[in-house]
């Protein structure tokens, strides 16, 4: 009864107020205020994020955690920051506390361009589509990227362009580095009429490390690449109102085994129809994936199943999502937000969002259950204060 409430609930509101982003997103606004010499940049964000998710592709949990960032700042010039501070989260129901990080960075910004060493802060994921760049992300501490960033920002024209090094080897480590290279842009067509270009590479690999060889010989060194590229439409229906159509075609394609990744090429399409005025939000989209493999995308845009195997029959682990695969997989997907200022700096939001499977999935193991047309739903809150002190 509680899928089916919010299954009206959602595409019903969908079809009225139809944005592409998430409520847990904030604009970076405040990450190279003006100060007069030193300033403290404090950032909190406490949120809950449920997913209720029972199809044969991911698994379903909830996120539940407080992250603080306080950050000193040193302006050495108008143009010149330094930043030291540290990354604390703590996941609510845990007794300890999850990541802590000390975060160095130095920005320089020259009118329209801006270059960061260091820890960068991507709080709305560089504006990436969500099936190329999940929104949890920024609920983990992968908010926190390393490496180095350049932006350019004009009033018609932006790019974003970001290496982040997730992984540091050492010689003879056990494990490979990994970093991902990002891309994304908008170039602008005509007045309301813009051609946004997207591009995604994690690398997994390294020379230092211990090599390992296996029977299903995977290799040392392997990248998993994904592009979007598409039209987005923008029209304002009134000066808080703001309306965009766009479509997207996207590809993957990898070297690495079929062991890694069972799909070399893969490609999708993905449309949204995206209304925003300055409290309410929604989204309307629908997704079509060919052997799609997201490089850091939702999970639920997988053309293969990334469930844990928990499921004992007689005591016997019968490993049911090993190989399931959706190679044509369809979605209707839906998501509205509200957010409202409590205070200065002080913002309380609120968000639900739908998946609607429209291709047939059967578990062909156990139950021959066919989850075509299942409803799964997430929804979250958040509370998150957002400060520059100057001294």
């Amino acid at each position: 009864m509680m899928k089916k409430l919010l299954f009206a609930l959602l595409f019903s509101a969908s079809f009225m107020l139809v944005a592409q982003e998430s409520v847990f997103y904030t604009k970076d606004t405040l990450s190279n205020t003006p100060i007069n010499k030193f300033g403290l940049h404090v950032y909190n964000h406490n949120f809950i994020k449920n997913n209720e998710y029972f199809n044969f592709i991911a698994d379903g949990y909830t996120l539940l955690a407080t992250q603080l960032h306080p950050q000193f700042v040193y302006q050495n010039s108008p143009e010149l920051q330094f930043k030291a501070g540290v990354f604390v989260q703590k996941n609510f129901g845990e007794s300890t506390i999850a990541h802590v990080l000390p975060t160095f960075s130095a920005h320089y910004r020259n009118k329209a361009h801006q270059l960061t060493f260091g820890n960068t802060v991507a709080s709305n994921n560089h504006g990436m589509i969500e099936p190329l760049l999940a929104s949890e992300k920024i609920l983990s501490r992968e908010l926190i990227e390393t490496g180095i960033r350049y932006q350019y920002t004009k009033s018609k024209w932006q790019l974003d362009l970001w290496l982040d090094w997730e992984h540091y080897i050492r010689p003879n480590d056990d494990f490979k580095e990994v970093f991902t290279l990002g891309f994304q842009t908008a170039l602008p067509l005509l007045p309301n009429l813009s051609l946004p270009v997207q591009w995604l590479t994690r690398h997994r690999g390294g020379q230092i490390n211990k090599k390992f060889r296996d029977p299903r010989n995977i290799t040392d060194i392997y990248d998993l690449h994904n592009a979007a590229i598409g039209l987005q439409y923008k029209f304002h229906t009134s000066d808080y109102d703001t309306w965009n159509l766009s479509s997207f075609w996207l590809w993957h394609g990898t070297d690495a085994p079929n062991a890694v990744y069972p799909f070399k090429r893969g490609n999708a399409f993905y449309a949204t129809l995206t209304y925003r005025n300055r409290n309410f939000n929604a989204v309307l989209a629908y997704f079509r994936g060919s052997n799609f493999i997201p490089a850091r995308g939702n999970e639920m845009f997988y053309s293969y199943s990334l469930k844990a195997n928990v499921n004992y029959w007689n005591g016997v682990l019968d490993n049911r999502y090993v190989a399931h695969q959706e190679v044509d997989r369809s979605l209707l997907f839906t998501k509205i937000y509200y957010q409202k200022a409590l205070s200065k700096n002080v913002v309380l939001g609120a968000q639900l969002e739908g998946f609607l499977q429209l291709n047939p999935a059967i578990d062909s193991v156990v139950t021959q259950e066919n989850k075509e047309f299942n409803f799964d739903y997430s929804y979250g809150v958040y509370l998150r204060f957002n400060e520059v002190f100057k001294f």
